[in-house]
């Protein structure tokens, strides 16, 4: 029977030790207070007045967009020399990029002087 009462008295002391760490997790939360949205100025006000100073200035930006695709609607039309071309302007501009690609440029031209 003294078993039972010490069991029961070490689970009792068990559930209100817990019932008080949640208890005071509960208070602590009062205490922590979420940022006042209120005190911050509208998002979409601010960003209206953005879209606003950028669409002032646009005009250019839409000339230059409308050039940018023409070009680019151009290029589509012949794929493989847009890539030769952009290639190449890589490589003058990397010219240490590749040992390997070196070698290989070298070695078809090679064979490209050998077959003619």
């Amino acid at each position: 029977m003294q078993r039972v009462f010490a069991n029961f008295k070490q689970n009792l002391r068990r559930q209100v030790l817990l019932l008080a760490a949640i208890a005071l997790l509960l208070v602590s939360g009062l205490f922590v207070s979420q940022p006042s949205y209120a005190a911050t100025p509208n998002q979409k006000l601010i960003q209206q007045e953005q879209m606003d100073k950028n669409s002032q200035v646009g005009t250019v930006d839409v000339e230059q967009r409308a050039r940018a695709y023409e070009e680019q609607v151009e290029a589509s039309k012949d794929i493989d020399k847009t890539y030769e071309d952009n290639l190449k302007d890589f490589k003058k501009s990397h010219p240490d990029a590749n040992i390997v690609e070196k070698a290989v440029e070298g070695a078809k031209e090679a064979v490209e002087s050998v077959t003619k």
